[in-house]
């Protein structure tokens, strides 16, 4: 009787939050691309944007070195075990050991990249001439000291959301896009694509720490500097941290295998792939990371107080509601690329051939867009019952397995055979994840899930196949190359897919798609 009664209570919990976490997410990524528009209106696409894509290189991997991005979600179940067994102070005591941990921590760790940086390039980098690498390594330095603003803004973001607090956590890449922004209007006529950088820091220091300070304080956190390192919370933290630290999953070195072998290819590769994958990312992050932020502490809630029957139905549920939503965007991605990539990039610095490539690389980096966003919440529902093994296992024998598909496709293919290598491993890391995690677990309505992709997929490519045909068409008649003429197919096309995709849903039997929709409106009565 108990997990029923939590239920409805547990759904108001989710919608509201989750309505809260997407809108600031969507914001997130329209400021995200307006980053990449601005990038792309202010230097355009060239040697200059690839070094600058390429000194986030070792940033990214210091911040990966030390769990940083993974440190809210490493935190989360050790803190709500402790709010669960009443000892919400003793919680706060490992906070506070934690965070004063991370902090020296993280400053030897920037001084050490500081100094060693022109070493570290010259690996991350290989194929770069001398003026490049050099441009490299000034990027990087001016970018490192962002890294620990990341890191302490992640274990500051954990108490906020342990405590269903998501407004000002997602916050943090709002501000942290807007003055990346800023900083290429303001800074770029002058100092060139330095001013990106500058960006970066300055919107690292206010987004990511000085905001989510004043968000953790007005959560209630108590923060009271010790190292006592030898307590069995730090311990547990320790234990949890350490298989990420030593991992090499997929769904983080990614971006730096891309950038390895993007450093041999012609110049402007690097620069293309980003684009791409950062278009890619926006309706991934808008839906995918807001539900995956939200779910994450009502997981490792249930799974602190015993409810695996309610944690598998959130699982399945959570999964469904992504698949239901990401597969049939990325279809009419791809079969709107160019007309996408026209309206996305219309009044900058690219050539036609930019757009061409930017558009190849959306189409491809599409396939896999419903996998990113599940391994992403598969990942999480190990962290939630504290196994971060598994993931950190997983992801590094896929980024083993993948490595010569990336070298395969791209000596074949060039830049798009590493958007393909990339899409297809993702793939191969969200499957792995997903079987694991149902034994894990003892999901038994799984094989519900299977079936609901596959009827999702295919209703998915049927609108995908008329779209294109509609677009092409549509092409062929409108100025579809000018933004008002882009913007006008994007908006009948996608009307049209949307339309075929319900119908087709309906035909298949889709009946999940109704009880989505009456989750909408108990959204929108919250």
């Amino acid at each position: 009787m108990a997990t029923v009664a939590t239920a409805p209570s547990l759904t108001r919990r989710y919608a509201g939050s989750a309505g809260i976490v997407m809108a600031s997410v969507m914001l997130s990524r329209i400021l995200g691309f307006l980053r990449e528009w601005t990038l792309a209106h202010q230097v355009g696409s060239n040697a200059a944007t690839d070094a600058y894509y390429a000194a986030f290189t070792l940033p990214d991997f210091l911040n990966y070195l030390v769990a940083g991005a993974a440190l809210s979600v490493i935190f989360i179940p050790i803190f709500t075990n402790y709010v669960a067994e009443g000892r919400e102070e003793e919680g706060w005591y490992v906070f506070s050991t934690v965070t004063t941990f991370m902090s020296l921590f993280m400053i030897l760790v920037v001084c050490l990249g500081e100094v060693f940086a022109p070493q570290l390039v010259n690996v991350i980098s290989p194929g770069f001439t001398p003026a490049a690498k050099s441009q490299v390594i000034f990027l990087t330095r001016l970018m490192l000291p962002a890294q620990i603003c990341f890191v302490l803004g992640s274990v500051l973001t954990s108490v906020q959301y342990a405590k269903s607090r998501f407004l000002i956590p997602s916050l943090s890449s709002v501000i942290y896009n807007l003055f990346i922004i800023l900083g290429g209007w303001l800074l770029a006529p002058w100092i060139g694509i330095t001013g990106f950088a500058v960006g970066v820091l300055v919107g690292s220091v206010v987004g990511n720490l000085l905001l989510q300070l004043y968000g953790a304080g007005r959560a209630g956190a108590r923060f009271r500097p010790n190292l006592n390192l030898r307590h069995p919370g730090f311990i547990l933290f320790l234990k949890l941290a350490i298989p990420i630290m030593l991992a090499l999953s997929l769904s983080f070195t990614d971006d730096w295998i891309m950038r390895w072998f993007g450093s041999y290819l012609q110049p402007a590769s690097i620069t293309w792939l980003s684009y791409g994958k950062t278009l890619m990312r926006v309706p991934l992050t808008a839906v995918g990371q807001a539900v995956g932020v939200v779910s994450f502490p009502l997981l490792a809630q249930l799974y602190s107080e015993g409810k695996f029957d309610e944690l598998n139905r959130m699982l399945n549920s959570t999964v469904k509601g992504l698949f239901l939503f990401l597969i049939p965007i990325s279809a009419l991605t791809i079969a709107q690329t160019s007309t996408v990539i026209r309206f996305v990039f219309s009044n900058t610095r690219l050539h036609p051939s930019d757009f061409q490539a930017t558009g190849n690389t959306l189409a491809v980096f599409s396939l896999g867009m419903f996998a990113w966003a599940a391994q992403y919440v598969f990942s999480r529902g190990f962290y939630a019952t504290q196994n971060t093994w598994t993931p950190a296992l997983v992801g590094t024998i896929t980024t083993v397995v993948t490595l010569p598909f990336y070298w395969l496709l791209v000596h074949k293919y060039q830049y798009l055979g590493l958007a393909l290598a990339s899409s297809g491993g993702i793939f191969l890391y969200m499957l792995v994840l997903f079987l694991l995690l149902n034994r894990h677990t003892r999901n038994r309505d799984a094989g519900r899930v299977v079936l609901f992709f596959g009827k999702i997929t295919l209703a998915s490519t049927v609108a995908g196949l008329v779209c294109f045909r509609l677009t092409t068409w549509f092409q062929s008649r409108l100025p579809w190359q000018s933004r008002p003429g882009a913007l006008l197919i994007l908006v009948v096309v996608t009307g049209v897919g949307i339309l075929l995709t319900g119908a087709m849903a309906k035909i298949l039997g889709i009946s999940e798609l109704n009880s989505y929709f009456r989750k909408m409106q108990l959204r929108r009565a919250i």
